[in-house]
């Protein structure tokens, strides 16, 4: 079995925003960055939302911190879909990343796929339907936004309304302001 590279979080204390995915693509793993793949919408997104300042690609990933954002992962084997992840692989990830969220204090958890609710929040998870934006729930203090998955394998979900839920990150963004230090 061939070990594939795992990559690595962007984090910082007291991030404004914590985006949190299901776990990397292949092509994301093998560039070594985030969101690496050629349809994934995430960096164009962040853009037009105002999250940052200027227009990045999955190369800049380590520089979201600058800007109060941070990167990581429920699940940190990377595989061609989630569909070869396991119900121990959502468990053992949930817990390491509710470690990050208590250490790190991100004012905001976005959650990129619908799918990420029912894995942290399995109770509330199966109580309804659940839509972008903010959720009623927090986890150690920090606001919960659910988001729809940017990769390119959800591309049946029509553009602007994926902008849209990404806009209701802009209370907590990032481009009124200069670099943190």
């Amino acid at each position: 079995m061939t070990r594939r590279p795992v990559l690595s979080d962007h984090l910082r204390p007291e991030l404004r925003i914590l985006f949190v995915g299901i776990n990397p693509g292949l092509r994301s793993a093998s560039l070594g960055h985030h969101y690496a793949g050629p349809s994934n919408r995430f960096w164009k997104l962040i853009y037009e939302a105002n999250l940052v300042p200027e227009p990045l690609t999955y190369r800049d990933d380590a520089r979201l911190p600058e800007w109060g954002l941070g990167l990581t992962n429920v699940v940190a084997r990377a595989t061609a879909g989630m569909e070869s992840l396991t119900p121990r692989d959502y468990t053992t990830g949930r817990l390491v990343l509710m470690r990050k969220i208590r250490r790190y204090r991100p004012r905001v958890v976005a959650l990129l796929g619908l799918t990420l609710y029912p894995i942290l929040f399995p109770l509330e998870g199966k109580r309804a339907e659940r839509r972008p934006g903010l959720q009623t729930v927090t986890l150690y203090e920090s606001n919960i936004v659910l988001l729809p998955n940017p990769s390119g394998r959800n591309a049946s979900y029509p553009y602007h309304s994926m902008l849209d839920a990404f806009r209701t990150l802009t209370p907590w963004g990032t481009t009124a302001l200069t670099h943190l230090p």
